[in-house]
């Protein structure tokens, strides 16, 4: 279990040190070659203060994760209420909807950061843990909307399998190729090609409507 996040500044600045020493470090070392000792070292803080907040690489490795996962995620999830047409509106704000433009503009923000840990293969559980939640959202899309959505046929894990891969291999191929098209090209490109709206009415649903402009 990761601990919780940090509420006090010079705790929480801490932290942001260690976490970008420890993305330095892996644009040249897998993360298996990477100890306690150098991500200390390469933040500039003791070994002291790393274990004060975490019991070991293990548990930091994982807080990291999620916190780039978060940042990444808390702008780009959007509430589905305000892109879905609806007709009840009882059970409002239970699911999101993944906005593109804001998960390409935020990698482009911070693309030193996603290079490292989505475009390369240095550290390959972030990309697995980042489709987790990914799948999460879109589950609980599904299950909102439930028999409203058009699967086509197609069985749900299928489907959402195919798009959460494809959305998470979009963003490290272009990474890969050095963001050679800018975030909004991305984004549009992505919605075209998964065909999304900025609303559709809750009863002419697809699965693909989980991805919005």
């Amino acid at each position: 279990q990761t601990c919780a996040l940090p509420i006090y500044p010079r705790i929480i600045k801490t932290i942001n040190k260690l976490e970008k020493a420890f993305v330095m470090l892996l644009k040249t070392y897998d993360v298996s070659d990477i100890n306690v000792r150098q991500i200390s070292d390469e933040a500039g803080v003791t070994r002291g203060a790393f274990y004060s907040h975490f019991s070991d690489k293990k548990e930091f490795l994982e807080f990291t994760m999620e916190s780039l996962i978060q940042e990444l995620l808390k702008p780009s999830l959007k509430d589905s209420a305000d892109y879905v047409e609806e007709t009840k509106h009882e059970n409002a704000h239970q699911a999101n909807v993944l906005s593109l433009t804001e998960i390409f503009n935020h990698v482009a923000e911070n693309y030193q950061a996603y290079t490292v840990v989505m475009g390369s293969d240095r550290l390959p559980s972030f990309n697995q843990t980042l489709k987790k939640r990914l799948m999460e959202e879109f589950e609980k899309f599904a299950d909102y909307y439930d028999d409203e959505i058009d699967l086509g046929g197609f069985p749900f894990e299928v489907l959402s399998s195919f798009y959460v891969n494809g959305i998470v291999g979009l963003i490290k191929v272009w990474l890969e190729k050095g963001m050679m098209y800018t975030p909004h090209y991305m984004a549009n490109a992505a919605k075209q090609v998964l065909d999304s709206k900025e609303s559709v009415k809750a009863n002419n649903l697809k699965l693909t409507d989980f991805f919005v402009v």
